[in-house]
């Protein structure tokens, strides 16, 4: 990631405009796709986040970008995912998830996982599901979460997790490759777990995700550590 790069951010909420401000000052050329590019709202964050962050249609956004990130509302997503035109070759970073809010007042993991109905419905895309697991604030200032924080990546496509992890390394992250993107719905499910502190008012319990890597039984590589 030491080279500039052309990269759309779909979504300029908390999340996409975290991503956005960092990537911004790392170098990168960063354009928003939006359904409305020209609002007020847009507008203001392009003034505050500088001259090498614009704002366009979704599909003028992904059709010139090198790679696209996703960070919208899951809801979303039927409705953006033929906006986004072709995306051949192209590494998608999918950031959301199919989480809806339960009777519980907790998130419940919807049947289809994001990343694989963002794969099945873009065959022509490298999807990785990453980031997905952090939060906006800690995306904008790693120190928040007081130690280190791991970006966990699930792709079919080698390139795209090597993309994925040069992009964690340069914001401040470590990152762990945990399989196929049939992993996301794991990864989602994860992302459930990490807002229940949030929702039942325990803040002083939040917590961020971190993989010790190196942990596998010395003396017998290989050897299923577990069942």
């Amino acid at each position: 990631m030491s080279d500039r790069q052309n990269i759309a951010i779909i979504g300029t909420g908390r999340m996409g405009s975290a991503f956005g401000k960092r990537l911004s000052a790392l170098g990168h050329a960063i354009t928003y796709g939006s359904r409305t590019p020209h609002s007020e709202a847009v507008q203001n964050l392009l003034q505050e986040q500088g001259a090498s962050v614009s704002a366009s249609s979704i599909a003028e956004a992904a059709s010139q970008a090198d790679a696209v990130l996703l960070a919208t509302p899951h809801s979303a997503l039927a409705d953006i995912l033929p906006e986004l035109g072709t995306l051949k070759g192209k590494t998608v970073i999918d950031v959301t998830n199919a989480l809806v809010m339960a009777d519980t007042g907790l998130m419940q993991l919807l049947p289809d996982a994001s990343g694989e109905t963002i794969q099945v419905a873009k065959p022509e895309a490298k999807v990785v599901k990453a980031f997905n697991t952090i939060g906006f604030h800690v995306i904008a200032n790693p120190q928040a979460a007081g130690g280190p924080v791991s970006v966990m990546l699930a792709s079919d496509h080698p390139n795209a997790k090597t993309y994925a992890a040069e992009l964690a390394e340069v914001l401040g992250f470590t990152s762990v490759d945990v399989g196929p993107i049939a992993h996301a719905r794991y990864l989602e499910g994860m992302a459930a777990l990490y807002m229940v502190p949030y929702l039942q008012g325990r803040m002083t319990e939040a917590f961020e995700f971190y993989l010790q890597q190196g942990a596998a039984p010395k003396e017998s590589k290989g050897v299923r550590a577990a069942g």
